[in-house]
């Protein structure tokens, strides 16, 4: 029986209060009742009002202090424009990992299926909260992501990321990323935006 994108499955695990996972969700990680640190994934069609506000704040925060963007012509894209920024993918297509420090949002990646090409994954854009930075939680993203790009049932052995500022082309590289080519993708606000896109072989 062939499995859509949709249809990607995990195993079922409990969070440290053990309650199970809301409906969508399945814990990545390995649950440290220390810090309560978790990595949860959710379809971007899946996100509720609330959780669209909790992201947006965090973005603001994160970008308040960005000075040199990326391929972006030196402009702040919105969410909604982030995730539409590659063409031809819908948002059954997008999945966010999201990193949470007990109830914090600490960082998030999002991620398409089947971008480039099918059966190819792109780290879409790899986002902190700047009161948790330097303390690896990017890298923690990153290798629960990997992992799971080897082991879903869409599974990925090849890994494409694209930097959103300066300093992250500096984190994908640190991470066995290389340069793979500059596209020409799309147009925001009526401006021509060319993104350096990263590879890696899993």
């Amino acid at each position: 029986m062939e499995v859509t994108k949709r249809e990607v499955r995990m195993s079922k695990v409990q969070l440290p209060t053990g309650e199970e996972p809301r409906k969508g969700f399945e814990s990545l990680a390995a649950m440290d009742s220390g810090d309560e640190f978790r990595v949860d994934c959710v379809f971007v069609s899946q996100l509720a009002v609330i959780e669209l506000s909790e992201i947006n704040m965090m973005r603001q925060e994160a970008f308040s202090n960005v000075s040199t963007l990326t391929g972006l012509t030196n402009e702040l894209i919105s969410f909604e424009q982030e995730i539409n920024l590659l063409p031809g993918k819908t948002t059954s297509d997008k999945v966010l990992f999201r990193a949470y420090k007990g109830n914090v949002l600490t960082g998030y990646a999002l991620v398409v299926i089947g971008w480039p090409e099918q059966g190819e994954w792109v780290l879409q854009h790899l986002v902190i909260n700047p009161e948790y930075r330097l303390q690896g939680i990017g890298s923690k993203i990153v290798e629960k992501v990997e992992t799971f790009a080897l082991r879903s049932e869409v599974a990925s052995d090849r890994m494409f990321a694209i930097p959103l500022e300066e300093k992250g082309a500096i984190f994908w590289q640190n991470h066995g990323y290389r340069i793979e080519s500059s596209r020409q993708l799309v147009k925001i606000a009526d401006l021509d935006h060319e993104l350096v896109v990263y590879r890696k072989d899993l």
